[in-house]
């Protein structure tokens, strides 16, 4: 597969044939950066081309050089010509990218591709592509329940990665209207992730009731979180660095409780001890910082309260 005829020439842009761009994600930040760099260094590495029936080359690697040489307002762009067919060079740059590095979520479309448009079965792509099935199928079964404007979205960079694959796609897979009226109200309305995160936990924990008045007005639970969120700043400022204090030390105090009951649960016998250090290495991290926590509040009250035999301050 390898093996194959490349050249170099320069292309118009009016002769590119842009089918695959809905296969890559673009970022306006990434082009804008790219585009800087091309302007004070020229473009360092060609597209990837095949030639098309039409006397057109089909992108097949590239997208975002060509909106940044667009964005600059250059008319040609250098390319490689790869002669073989599309489904071979799909497979090529799926092996061996020599570009930014895929997402996994470009892995699983350009799978998607080769699976139902070139009639690739799981098994020739992973002997094509040099991995083994499961790796195929659990690339695939990402975007299996994702609708298709979902996938266009993130194409365009509407929505994040983190909200298709963490909040629409496990939604589609349960409730698909749900994750559809979801996905058309992101699509108006960006919100962040952190407040994203904060609506699917409380979707998650939700009757079907409250769901449903959840996706019918989303907009009403981004307020309520904004009063909310404004209220405990008020009272944080109201209370100074101490009202702060306190209120950390409610949440640490509350997660402390979580953590106490997951214990058991992740930690059992005959673990498997690369699982148990991975999992025992940010509570160790954590550990660090509350033994700081302890010695710094220790130093700054031992003068109060006096130095004690264990160390301890007073309960």
């Amino acid at each position: 597969m390898e093996n194959i005829t490349k050249k170099l020439l320069t292309v118009e842009h009016h002769c590119l044939n842009l089918q695959y761009a809905h296969l890559r994600f673009h970022k306006a930040s990434a082009r804008d950066r790219l585009a800087n760099s091309i302007e004070q260094n020229g473009q360092l590495m060609p597209v990837i081309v095949v030639p098309d029936s039409q006397q057109k080359w089909i992108i097949i690697d590239g997208y975002l050089r060509v909106q940044a040489l667009k964005r600059l307002g250059k008319d040609t762009i250098i390319a490689e010509v790869w002669q073989c067919d599309v489904a071979e060079a799909l497979l090529m740059v799926l092996k061996n990218h020599s570009g930014r590095a895929l997402e996994t979520f470009e892995e699983a479309l350009l799978l998607k591709e080769l699976h139902t448009q070139h009639g690739l079965s799981q098994t020739d792509l992973s002997k094509r592509v040099g991995r083994d099935q499961s790796w195929v199928s659990r690339r695939l079964s990402l975007i299996e329940f994702l609708p298709d404007n979902a996938l266009q979205a993130m194409s365009n960079g509407k929505i994040s990665i983190w909200v298709a694959s963490r909040v629409i796609e496990p939604m589609a897979r349960a409730i698909p209207e749900h994750a559809q009226a979801l996905l058309n109200y992101l699509l108006k309305n960006a919100q962040r992730t952190r407040d994203m995160d904060t609506f699917y936990k409380h979707y998650q924990s939700s009757n079907i009731k409250e769901r449903t008045n959840m996706i019918n007005n989303p907009e009403l639970f981004f307020k309520a979180k904004k009063i909310t969120d404004a209220d405990k700043q008020a009272i944080i400022l109201k209370d100074g660095p101490e009202g702060k204090w306190r209120y950390k030390l409610a949440l640490i105090i509350s997660w402390l409780s979580e953590l106490s009951l997951l214990a058991p649960i992740i930690f059992y016998q005959n673990q498997k001890e690369m699982e148990t250090q991975e999992l025992l290495q940010k509570f160790n991290k954590a550990k660090i910082q509350f033994n700081t926590l302890i010695n710094i509040v220790e130093k700054l009250t031992n003068a109060r309260f006096g130095n004690t035999q264990d160390n301890t301050l007073p309960a």
